[in-house]
């Protein structure tokens, strides 16, 4: 079942709003009781105390008559109040007579000592205040049921504009919601009507600060894709035009074979056939060749090594020795090799985070490439070395990383500054006659880049051969960091 951010939105300010203000009306409605209940306890204290002061001015024989007491008018006006009161006089403690009493006076004969009390008359409950002066005892009541009532009547009072209140908070903060999820509803808008290879970013929600991250992350994200969608558009297009050339070189090649095998008997061109099929072998070499450089190209980018995650201690050296010695022997020519001391370490306490056979890949790569493109009498020298310098992915104002150096200089034709940017593009070569994939210096990059590290390429000196410096981050297995000189 799908969940609605407006609906929690709502009902959370709602179940908010009602705890608030159910916390609130509660204190108020017993504050309020409590201060009405004094109130009408301070009236009946106050008719009291009016009836008192108008008797205290009648004379003794005016007291004698209930009928003539002047005491009536007064005490009208207390009933039309709402108050009972009754006048009496106190001869002794059972001879208390009534002199003058409200219509709605439920008797007072039951009262004892002065002050407030509760008294039951006719099935309904009285709260009285009574007071004696000078022989004269005046008593005044209020209903229990009638407080009550009062009671009620503020508590609605509370209660609807509160009921009233809380669903007009809930009709507003759900329009108000509805305007805030706006921007929500704009963005799934544009990307409903995003053709699928629509390369540019997302623009709704960038100027909503809760949206703007996601919006930023979801096009990078496109970023991405549509990167990774256009680089095998180039692979599969590339690919295709460097299989066309050898496959139609190996067709020619076997049909050459085949019509000089037809005709060998009559003319004796076996030596021509034999030398067809030895190119078409060819072909199918450089065929095989360049289809496995590409399945590592991309295992490599997919990152679906199947390798060990990590290279530690002498297996570092032991990659780059195997490395040197294959490409030397496949190219028959001389390579110089040399491993630097890692003091103030030992290999052993050393530790790249990259497989030990794409670190062998990686390193014959390159010594191929420069064996490929060596002339003359000197060696290609090969260097393993530490060094320290910024990377590419580092943060500005970290200390260099400790780094692993593969350092190749060969000397051949090289390359210009502007050429050797081009290099690690897929397919590329110098010349069409060069021999090889184009794909060696484009997965040594690649596979510098999974582990961290970079790939550099700039001319030798006096523009003579090339120089390729492989960088890969190294970690200390004992802990700490180090920071070397250029090497």
């Amino acid at each position: 079942m799908k969940k609605s951010l407006r609906l929690r939105l709502v009902l959370g300010v709602c179940l908010t709003m009602c705890a608030l203000w159910s916390s609130v009306a509660a204190w108020m409605f017993t504050n309020m009781r409590h201060e009405l209940h004094s109130m009408l306890d301070d009236r009946l204290i106050a008719s009291t105390k009016m009836v008192a002061g108008v008797v205290q001015q009648l004379q003794p024989t005016q007291l004698t008559s209930p009928a003539q007491a002047p005491a009536m008018d007064i005490l009208s006006v207390i009933a039309r109040d709402g108050v009972a009161c009754e006048v009496s006089l106190v001869r002794s403690e059972v001879d208390i007579r009534p002199i003058a009493q409200t219509s709605n006076s439920p008797g007072f004969d039951s009262l004892g000592a002065t002050g407030f009390s509760r008294i039951t008359k006719g099935g309904k409950a009285w709260r009285t205040y009574v007071l004696e002066e000078n022989g004269i005892r005046i008593a005044t009541a209020d209903r229990m049921d009638v407080r009550e009532h009062l009671v009620q009547s503020l508590a609605y009072s509370l209660v609807l504009p509160f009921l009233a209140a809380l669903i007009g908070i809930l009709l507003l903060t759900w329009w108000c919601c509805s305007l805030a999820l706006k921007p929500l509803q704009r963005l799934q808008q544009e990307l409903a009507r995003r053709p699928p290879r629509d390369p540019h970013p997302v623009q709704a929600g960038q100027d909503v600060v809760e949206l703007a991250p996601l919006v930023l992350s979801l096009n990078d994200l496109l970023a991405r894709m549509n990167a990774a969608i256009e680089r095998e558009r180039r692979w599969t297009a590339d690919a295709a035009h460097e299989l066309r050339t050898p496959l139609t070189a190996i067709k020619t090649h076997v049909q050459v074979a085949q019509l000089v095998m037809d005709r060998a008997e009559a003319s004796g061109a076996l030596p021509q056939a034999s030398t067809a099929l030895q190119q078409a072998g060819q072909g199918i070499a450089h065929m095989h060749e360049t289809l496995e450089q590409l399945l590592l190209l991309a295992r490599v980018e997919t990152g679906q090594s199947q390798e060990g995650p990590t290279t530690r201690g002498a297996a570092i050296t032991l990659a780059f020795e195997q490395a040197c010695s294959q490409s030397q022997q496949q190219a028959g020519a001389r390579l110089e090799m040399s491993v630097d001391s890692p003091a103030p370490w030992r290999w052993e306490q050393l530790e790249l985070p990259i497989a030990p056979a794409l670190l062998t890949c990686a390193i014959t790569n390159l010594t191929d490439n420069a064996l490929r493109h060596h002339c003359g009498d000197a060696r290609v020298t090969a260097r393993l070395a530490l060094t320290s310098a910024p990377l590419p992915a580092a943060t500005p104002g970290d200390p260099p990383p400790l780094q692993l150096l593969v350092r190749i200089q060969d000397q051949g034709a090289g390359m210009t500054a502007e050429e050797c940017q081009l290099a690690t593009q897929r397919f590329w070569r110098k010349s069409s006659a060069v021999h090889g994939s184009g794909l060696g210096l484009t997965i040594v990059q690649r596979i510098a880049q999974s582990a961290g590290g970079c790939l550099r390429l700039q001319p030798g000196p006096e523009g003579a051969g090339l120089v390729a410096e492989l960088r890969l981050p190294l970690r200390l297995l004992t802990g700490g960091t180090g920071t070397l000189t250029q090497a």
